[in-house]
């Protein structure tokens, strides 16, 4: 079944949709595959995208959206696991150096953080989905999501730098609890999501890490070291990411 690409596309913005609504996979499945026999069937007999769903595409996701049950594992689920798997990142580095104090206004703000982020995220993956908008004005809104949780996190760092905030100081033997802690979590969120670069990323990051801090090479060495592996971690996913994209094309 080939469908026109104005069909595809909105099928394609209507799956963005549902799914930033967290809607229940099952049932949003189900109508995706009804609505693109629909749409199949009109496009046969020489009719339109807006026969089926007519002039407002915004104003048939939200009916869409009416019908389709919401997800409760979203918030119980999904929402904890992406706020642990970011709050492993941030606590990894410092368990692995050995750095044992934490401030407690950056173990309440980050996941604040975390949740605003995941907020506004899918509010921008709405928004997109439902509205004509050309691609730069999409590349600008996505660049400015991305300074905003930056915003916030430098926020954090410099209040803690320049105003005393209260602290805790974990034992030696708590500090390799939290970076067991922070594994288990890496493989709960890619087991959870299927999905093995949720484990592969965290390892190539800080085993290196690991390794480099009982050497004898200097620090300026390590550095490069660890910034080489980090650029060539990077150019490995962008090019995953685009071959990816070219086999679904």
């Amino acid at each position: 079944m080939t469908l026109s690409k104005e069909s595809q596309t909105f099928l394609d913005n209507l799956r963005i949709y549902l799914f930033a609504s967290s809607r229940k996979e099952a049932e949003v499945i189900e109508i995706m595959e009804e609505l693109e026999d629909h749409l199949y069937e009109a496009e046969q007999d020489g009719k339109s995208v807006e026969h089926i769903i007519g002039k407002s595409p915004k104003a048939y996701m939200k009916e869409i959206e009416v019908e389709v049950e919401k997800d409760s594992r979203f918030w119980l689920i999904f929402v904890p696991l992406i706020m642990l798997n970011g709050f492993a990142y941030l606590i990894m580095n410092k368990a692995i150096a050995d750095d044992r104090s934490y401030s407690l206004l950056a173990l309440i703000g980050s996941p604040a953080v975390f949740v605003i982020t995941i907020l506004l995220l899918f509010s921008l993956y709405r928004f997109i989905a439902a509205n004509k908008v050309s691609k730069k004005v999409t590349l600008f809104l996505y660049l400015l999501m991305g300074t905003v949780p930056t915003a916030m996190f430098i926020g954090i760092l410099l209040t803690d730098l320049f105003i005393e905030t209260p602290a805790i100081t974990i034992s030696p033997l708590m500090n390799t609890v939290v970076i067991i802690a922070a594994c288990l979590i890496f493989i709960a969120a890619a087991l959870y999501w299927k999905a093995w670069i949720s484990v592969v990323v965290p390892a190539v990051l800080y085993i290196p890490q690991i390794i480099l801090r009982y050497t004898n090479i200097n620090e300026e060495s390590k550095f490069f070291i660890l910034m080489s592996i980090f650029i060539i971690l990077s150019l490995s996913m962008t090019i995953w990411y685009f071959t990816q994209n070219k086999k679904e094309d």
